[in-house]
């Protein structure tokens, strides 16, 4: 079989998986049981870094996502993080945005290789100078992450504020998290955190990308 022809094999079978999963969460995930738990899982690299979310600490001022927003400057249409409410009497919150994951589909279905994954500390960054529009990135992700501006015709996301890290600086989303419950640090350290789990109720399975992020969910 030629390369090409793997190639197209091997992005029409992520695109399939990501769809399936990405509909739980398009039409409204529940953030309120731990589903399964592979959080204990040795990354590949070991200075994967991860943001880790404590349902228990998050009172939902959207804090991270209005200071992401001011930071970055989302393109019209785009989300980079977001809060969603669910559970019983909406009482549960999920602050969430790209989770540089070990096995990122965006960058598998990527045909022009706008997605770059360092080797450093593991964080997915997109170009969206090279971004054609395709949008096979947003069916692909599990976790509907990718976002597609029609004002610029290409996609944005989370790129874990890698300028800011790279100057000692913390993401913007948790230097302005106001009770802590969003933070980041080494995924492997993350995860030795008591009750930490890497899937809720509704969400895909972290099977599928490795998602880097550690998860508290509310007692």
């Amino acid at each position: 079989m030629d390369s090409a022809k793997k190639i197209s094999i091997s992005r029409r079978s992520v695109l399939k998986a990501g769809a399936e999963a990405t509909f739980v969460l398009a039409t409204g995930i529940t953030p309120t049981m731990v589903k399964a738990d592979t959080a204990q899982d040795t990354p590949k690299n070991p200075n994967q870094i991860g943001f880790m979310y404590d349902q228990n600490k998050c009172i939902n001022c959207k804090m991270c996502a209005m200071a992401c927003k001011e930071t970055n400057n989302w393109e019209e249409g785009t989300e980079w993080r977001r809060v969603i409410v669910g559970g019983k009497d909406n009482k549960y919150y999920l602050s969430y945005s790209c989770n540089h994951c070990e096995d990122p589909a965006c960058a598998s279905v990527c045909p022009v290789l706008a997605y770059k994954k360092r080797d450093k500390d593991g964080i997915v960054i997109h170009n969206p100078d090279v971004c054609v529009g395709c949008k096979y990135c947003m069916y692909a992700c599990p976790y509907h992450v990718p976002d597609f501006s029609t004002a610029t015709g290409r996609i944005n996301k989370c790129h874990f504020c890698y300028e800011r890290q790279d100057n000692g600086e913390k993401p913007a989303c948790v230097s302005k998290c106001p009770t802590g419950a969003l933070s980041f640090g080494v995924l492997s350290e993350l995860r030795k955190a008591a009750g930490a789990t890497a899937q809720l109720e509704g969400m895909p399975s972290p099977d599928l990308t490795k998602p880097s992020w550690v998860l508290i969910p509310k007692a």
